[in-house]
């Protein structure tokens, strides 16, 4: 569907928000129309790359006229208040996963937009790739008969640079450590595709990094109906293995394996899925159809992270 580019603001200046610029500014639906960052000394180069202006103060950012759309792509402690900004003045915000780092907190910041019916929806990419359609066709096809077992694998590296005086695996800013931050897409999927989680085992552990949170982390759940399922994430897993999801049925086993995008480098990441992402956004906007990750169902795999680290923690 076409329509006139409807004027995007991003709020964060970081490696994600660099996605998101290019992402916007391929699109012939979007128009990159300002960035917000809160702190002075930083965003000047960013905003200067992209030219376009940068603002501080959210509010300021996101009642302007020509915005009619919010990403958010601040490190993940810090979206509630940009969520919240946009509820004020009734933008659609779209905001990088984890939407916020708990449950609750999540669940203030739907009731906030619902309240002023501002649609909000989170950033789950790689919903919107032939990878998953394919994943998703042959599970309601029934092809794999009565589905038994799902596992999922992010068996990932990061440098210990990458944490060292930054927010990643920090409570306040990461909300926990691999599980939360570089597995969640992998949980998404896991919750899109099979039915309620009704049971969790977890143990997470710090073994490879100087870090407050977990590099490593295994859960087994079980299903509504009654298939098992287990998630195993980490970063510590030197050099980096491809995302996996695999898939087993009464009559028959799928099995997804990615290209290997970020393994060891978040750098590594390409901005078509984001694109795709953001336009079937705009496009619910324009009269198109409902976007699929709402509040509500960005919450489904916050939650579900949130139940293991609960878990975890009651056992010690």
């Amino acid at each position: 569907m076409s329509y006139e580019p409807l004027g995007v603001v991003i709020v964060g200046t970081g490696l994600i928000a660099r996605f998101h610029a290019q992402a916007v500014n391929a699109s012939e639906k979007l128009k990159l129309v300002a960035v917000v960052h809160p702190v002075e000394g930083h965003g000047d180069a960013f905003a200067s790359e992209f030219g376009v202006p940068l603002i501080r103060d959210y509010d300021e950012a996101i009642s302007r006229a020509d915005v009619g759309m919010v990403l958010v792509a601040t490190p993940s402690g810090a979206h509630d208040d940009a969520v919240l900004a946009a509820a004020r003045h009734r933008k659609p915000v779209l905001v990088e996963k984890p939407i916020t780092i708990s449950s609750e907190r999540a669940d203030r910041l739907i009731a906030a937009c619902e309240e002023t019916g501002t649609p909000l929806g989170g950033i789950f990419q790689i919903r919107f790739t032939e990878d998953f359609r394919k994943l998703k066709e042959v599970i309601d096809s029934g092809t794999l008969g009565r589905i038994t077992f799902v596992r999922v694998d992010v068996p990932w590296w990061r440098a210990d640079s990458y944490y060292e005086g930054s927010w990643h695996g920090t409570l306040a800013m990461d909300g926990g450590g691999a599980l939360i931050n570089q597995a969640i897409h992998m949980v998404d999927w896991l919750t899109a595709l099979m039915p309620p989680v009704t049971d969790v085992k977890s143990f997470t552990a710090t073994l490879a990094h100087p870090m407050e949170t977990e590099d490593t982390a295994a859960a087994v759940v079980r299903f509504e109906g009654g298939a098992l399922g287990a998630i195993y994430a980490t970063t510590a897993s030197y050099p980096g293995r491809p995302k996996r999801m695999e898939i087993t049925g009464t009559k028959g086993t799928y099995v997804y394996e990615d290209t290997g995008h970020g393994v060891s480098r978040p750098d590594q990441l390409e901005f078509a899925a984001h694109q795709a992402c953001f336009e079937a956004f705009a496009d619910s906007l324009n009269g198109g159809a409902p976007y699929p990750i709402d509040g509500r169902v960005s919450r489904v795999a916050l939650d579900l992270i949130t139940r293991i680290y609960a878990e975890n923690a009651s056992a010690k």
